[in-house]
C-alpha cells in the first residue's frame, strides 16, 4: 500500500499547465479515453483530473487528486460556512453558560416570563367580560325604556371586543413562543453536554 496524499489546491493551480517531472519521476494519468499513462509530465488538459508522482523504482510517492467540481466546491464552501457558524455558537453558548444547571435555570427564567405575559392577559380577559356584560346591561336597559341605544356604549363594546381578540392572540402566541424556548433549549442543553468537560 502507498500512502496517500492529499493537495486538494493543487489540481486548480496546475490546471492550465503542464506538470513536468525531474529524472528520477514519473507520472501516471489518465487521458480523455480512459488510458492509464505513463509518462515524464502530465499535459495541461489532464491535470485537473488528477495524477500520480512515481519514484525511479516505480513507487507511488504522491497522489494529487482530481479538482473538485463546480458542485463539490459549492459543498465544500457550505461545509466551511456550517463549521464556522457552528464554532460561533459553540463559543457564545460557552460564554453564557458555565454549566447545564445555569442553562436549566435561566431556561425556567424564560418560562416564567413568558407565563407571567400569559396569566396578565387570562386577567385581562376576566376585566374584559366583566366590562362588557356591564355595558350590554346597560344598553339593554335603555332598549327596555324603548329608547334607542347611545352610541357611546355601541363603541364602549366593539372596543372590549376588539381588546378581547388582541388578547386571545397574545395569549396564543405567548403559548407558542414557550413550546419554540423549550425547543431551542432542549437543543442548547444537549450541545453544551457535548462541550463541557466531563
Amino acid at each position: 500500500m502507498y500512502k496517500r496524499v492529499l493537495y486538494p489546491a493543487l489540481g486548480l493551480m496546475l490546471g492550465g499547465m503542464a506538470v513536468t517531472a525531474d529524472a528520477t519521476e514519473l507520472y501516471r494519468y489518465v487521458n480523455d479515453k480512459g488510458i492509464t499513462v505513463l509518462d515524464r509530465s502530465v499535459p495541461p488538459q489532464f491535470v485537473s483530473r488528477g495524477y500520480e508522482v512515481l519514484d525511479k523504482d516505480g513507487r507511488v510517492k504522491q497522489v494529487v487528486p482530481a479538482a473538485p467540481t463546480p458542485d463539490e466546491l459549492r459543498a465544500m464552501r457550505e461545509a466551511e460556512k456550517e463549521q464556522r457558524r457552528q464554532r460561533s455558537s459553540d463559543e457564545t453558548l460557552l460564554r453564557l453558560y458555565s454549566s447545564v444547571a445555569d442553562l436549566d435555570r435561566a431556561h425556567q427564567r424564560q418560562i416564567q416570563q413568558i407565563e407571567t405575559l400569559i396569566a396578565t392577559a387570562e386577567a385581562g380577559l376576566m376585566t374584559l367580560r366583566s366590562q362588557r356584560d356591564d355595558v350590554q346591561s346597560r344598553a339593554a336597559s335603555q332598549e327596555r325604556a324603548g329608547r334607542k341605544v347611545d352610541p357611546l356604549l355601541l363603541q364602549q363594546l366593539e372596543n372590549i371586543e376588539a381588546e378581547r381578540r388582541r388578547l386571545e392572540r397574545q395569549i396564543r402566541s405567548n403559548r407558542a413562543e414557550i413550546d419554540a424556548v423549550n425547543t431551542a433549549f432542549t437543543s442548547r442543553r444537549e450541545r453544551l453536554a457535548q462541550l463541557l468537560p466531563d
